[in-house]
């Protein structure tokens, strides 16, 4: 039995740390914040296929086996029946290339209220002003930052083309989008809703002593404590800290919440209006594919 690959992708400051802190008190999984290997593979491939005098020595089939082998080399450490979810946003934008390496892979997209996104990213500023974070420009205000952040190639708006076209293209029968209010008001159900999504046998987590660092790479970032997970997990509400008109505007890039024509499952919180329609075939999703958690 070999190892089996799954992935964790979507928008920043949506969840993904949280739920790797989750997923990997299974002593069967692997999971991190982030890993090298989205990059590699992209490198790799950039390389194999635009390079004039190296592309024409390499096939298709080729090209797989170079990307099979970072991923082998990565984590060759891992024991061969570990279940390893790797943590990369592009890797919604590169479903069908992973697909060909792993037929069997699942992903699990986080998603957050991008005006929510904004305002964890202001809060993190603000706990050190004196120092200047990777996620913001010399002078740079409010309404700049959240123009560049969900601007084409933003720090929003990238992964979120990415997502769409994950959800709504021709593999998203292998996506799940999991909301991190979600996975914060009731994290029970939504791990199970995880473990029966990549057909995992259920775990009994321990959803009050969640820890995780990564201390090194946040240093890097120059943003301290950015990717810390520790206690319990819970659902806080909150007013965002931005003025109303960039609320309003990130708010409505949720496209997560309505009605579309997509066969991913969904992990929302039960009190937002949600549902699939019909394809242009005319093929009804079944209503089991979205999966909702009921407010208490």
């Amino acid at each position: 039995m070999g190892k089996t690959f799954h992935f964790i992708t979507g928008l920043p400051r949506s969840g993904s740390t949280l739920l790797s802190a989750i997923l990997r008190q299974n002593p069967r999984i692997s999971a991190e914040m982030t890993s090298p290997v989205g990059s590699l593979t992209q490198h790799l491939l950039t390389l194999c296929s635009s390079n004039v005098e190296l592309s024409s020595f390499f096939t298709s089939p080729a090209r797989a086996r170079l990307m099979r082998a970072v991923f082998s080399a990565y984590y060759a450490e891992k024991a061969d029946d570990m279940v390893i979810f790797d943590t990369n946003r592009a890797w919604a934008g590169r479903i069908a290339e992973v697909l060909h390496i792993f037929p069997d892979a699942r992903f699990i997209a986080c998603v957050r209220d991008p005006s929510m996104i904004l305002d964890s990213v202001e809060r993190v500023l603000e706990r050190d002003p004196m120092r200047l974070s990777s996620l913001t420009a010399p002078g740079e205000n409010i309404a700049q930052r959240a123009r560049r952040m969900i601007s084409p190639g933003g720090f929003i708006g990238d992964p979120l083309a990415n997502l769409k076209k994950a959800v709504f293209g021709p593999h998203s029968e292998r996506v799940m989008i999991l909301e991190y209010d979600a996975l914060c008001f009731d994290p029970g159900t939504a791990i199970d809703a995880v473990y029966r999504f990549v057909n995992l046998p259920a775990y009994d987590h321990d959803f009050e002593n969640v820890r995780y660092t990564a201390e090194r790479f946040d240093e890097h970032l120059n943003t301290p404590g950015l990717h810390t997970v520790h206690g319990p997990v819970r659902w806080q509400e909150r007013e965002p800290m931005l003025p109303s008109e960039i609320v309003e505007d990130l708010s409505a890039q949720q496209f997560w919440n309505a009605p579309m024509r997509s066969r991913c499952a969904r992990v929302l919180l039960g009190a937002k209006e949600q549902g699939n329609t019909k394809h242009d075939t005319d093929h009804e999703v079944p209503t089991d594919e979205t999966r909702k958690i009921a407010h208490a």
